[in-house]
């Protein structure tokens, strides 16, 4: 009856760890797409200072 037990065990096992495999893969995909947010951001932000700054440059010539 030993072997019945390891088995199940490695059932539960398995199952334990699928879960924590798309737990984890959730949490990276919410990492990256908290990464390629701040890049937006970021190149929006680059974007409306060199605006600025040309409209700047075009009222002093």
């Amino acid at each position: 009856m030993e072997g019945a037990d390891e088995g199940i065990e490695r059932l539960v096992d398995s199952k334990d760890l699928q879960q924590q495999s798309k737990a984890l893969d959730k949490l990276t995909d919410h990492v990256e797409d908290r990464q390629l947010n701040s890049t937006r951001v970021q190149e929006a932000m680059a974007s409306i200072y060199a605006s600025s700054e040309a409209d700047l440059n075009a009222m002093r010539l």
